[in-house]
């Protein structure tokens, strides 16, 4: 948690920048997941790097927001802020899925088994979750093939999305530390 010692020893635009620099870390950690020999490990502290380094840009953001506003609107401003957060969360959700979804019906669709019957490969090209059923239900080497296409081509969007999020995120560290510089530190 941010205590007021930390706060006031640094100034916000550097924390929230710096904030964003970890998490873009985590991102890169999240971005390698298919390349190492552990990869729930790595998963999990990928996520943990990022979530530390969002939580106190968070924390710093509502803050700002609610000194900014007079008293008597500091409801209307903490709701601003919470419904601001909400549908940014929401609306990067949504973008990112549509990236990881188009990457790997797009990695599927080229690497799709031959003789797999059409409705099978609709259904796979539909979801890993579909591939991973229709990859039991289909004979030997031909679910096999699907389920190690499909696997691939999940791991590759997870990872070209988490890469395209370290990315956003320290175009955001920078944006930060140069529009927040005047900002006023909290005395």
């Amino acid at each position: 948690m941010l205590t007021p010692a930390i706060v006031r020893r640094f100034h916000p635009a550097h924390v929230i920048a710096g904030g964003m620099a970890v998490s873009a870390a985590g991102f890169v950690l999240l971005a390698l997941v298919d390349d190492v020999a552990s990869p729930l490990a790595m998963l999990v502290a990928g996520s943990v790097v990022f979530s530390l380094g969002l939580t106190p840009v968070v924390t710093l953001t509502t803050d700002i927001v609610l000194t900014a506003a007079p008293p008597a609107r500091a409801g209307a401003a903490s709701a601003l802020s919470e419904t601001s957060s909400e549908f940014g969360g929401a609306l990067g959700i949504a973008v990112m899925g549509s990236i990881v979804t188009a990457i790997y019906r797009g990695e599927v669709a080229g690497a799709l088994p031959a003789g797999m019957p059409a409705e099978a490969a609709e259904i796979a090209l539909g979801t890993i979750g579909g591939a991973v059923s229709v990859a039991g239900e289909l004979p030997g080497a031909l679910g096999a093939e699907l389920l190690g296409s499909a696997r691939h081509a999940f791991a590759h969007a997870f990872g070209t999305t988490a890469a395209i999020s370290a990315v956003i995120a320290i175009a955001v560290a920078v944006l930060a530390a140069a529009l927040l510089r005047r900002v006023p530190a909290h005395a």
